[in-house]
């Protein structure tokens, strides 16, 4: 999962460094950092919660928190998977069943 705070600095504050700082449920997750961008590499269901961000410029003077986004991380089960395998061994004893009645009869 991947959490990004896109915001711009007026043109007139140009040239100040902004760090980023992320949260859930309003715990912090990670703090200040000047990269916009919060992971997750292995989301589980306990990431789920409502995330916002704070940025603010490097001396502290600006500060702005983003809206609330709730991000709900779902389970998906294997069954495609265990499908395909299943299917793919049903396949293979049809047709050496097939292939030995057919044998079988023809001798």
């Amino acid at each position: 999962m991947t959490v990004r705070c896109d915001t711009r600095l007026d043109p007139l504050r140009g040239g100040r460094e902004l760090h980023f700082a992320f949260y859930r449920d309003g715990r912090i997750v990670r703090g200040y950092d000047v990269s916009d961008t919060y992971r997750v590499p292995s989301s589980q269901l306990e990431d789920s919660g409502n995330y916002t961000c704070e940025v603010r410029t490097a001396s502290g003077t600006v500060r702005k928190m983003s809206d609330e986004l709730y991000i709900q991380i779902m389970r998906i089960p294997d069954y495609t998977v265990q499908n395909i395998i299943r299917l793919v061994i049903s396949g293979f004893v049809l047709s050496a069943a097939v292939c030995f009645i057919y044998f079988h009869n023809k001798w």
